[in-house]
């Protein structure tokens, strides 16, 4: 779907942030890629994890709506002309996948497939679950031809400051640890930064991040990951 071509901790390189992660996403073909994505999306074995019926029940209308919506979307797409909310949705879902196959993260689908709306659902694009019972939030931003990482480290600063991430903790209980929720009321949270990214050098874009005022409003969280798309 999308090799990760670079994963490390900036602390590996020589920065003292070892809470933050970056990692770099490069889809091998845009068209195949898509395609993956939607078969992701479509598949929707995850509310067979729940026992109450009614719960499933409850995530199948959504999320069928929410996939069909989503796939007749990618679907349409066409190559030279990637839209905002498909690549949004590539960024997000490549990101995630990431964070669950790198990391070891907690498989939890994306925000759209169980949340309210069929699309542009308020609030963050996806969520996990570190090793260490943090919940991440995670914000994906396309911006065409350009580096998404200000757009997207804006609207997470921004949703930290309306404390849009407790308001999502009624979306996402059902899929968490107990010990994640605990320690999100003790403010021990984790964040995602994902985002479209140009052909720059990896050292370049980590330099301009680190300048960046609202990274540096929410760097002390327990953890920060940086994920680049090259699309």
């Amino acid at each position: 779907m999308g090799d990760v071509v670079e994963y490390f901790r900036l602390s590996d390189i020589g920065y003292s942030l070892p809470n933050v992660i970056f990692i770099r996403i490069e889809p091998s073909n845009l068209k195949v890629t898509i395609n993956d994505i939607i078969c992701s999306l479509n598949n929707l074995s995850w509310i067979e994890t729940f026992d109450e019926e009614y719960i499933k029940n409850s995530f199948k209308i959504r999320a069928n709506a929410t996939a069909e919506y989503l796939s007749s979307q990618l679907k349409h797409f066409q190559q030279d002309k990637v839209t905002t909310e498909i690549g949004e949705t590539v960024v997000s879902e490549l990101s995630r996948l990431a964070i669950v196959n790198e990391l070891d993260y907690l498989d939890i689908p994306l925000a759209e497939l169980f949340k309210q709306k069929l699309s542009g659902n308020p609030g963050f694009d996806f969520f996990s679950e570190t090793l260490s019972q943090f919940i991440v939030f995670g914000e994906a931003k396309y911006v065409s031809k350009s580096n998404g990482y200000g757009k997207s480290l804006e609207q997470i600063e921004s949703f930290i400051r309306k404390k849009r991430d407790d308001s999502d903790l009624n979306d996402i209980d059902k899929f968490v640890s107990i010990s994640s929720l605990n320690n999100h009321t003790q403010n021990h949270k984790a964040f995602a930064c994902a985002f479209s990214a140009t052909s720059i050098t990896t050292e370049t874009l980590i330099k301009n991040i680190l300048k960046n005022k609202n990274f540096n409003k929410i760097k002390h969280h327990k953890e920060i990951i940086l994920i680049a798309v090259n699309v």
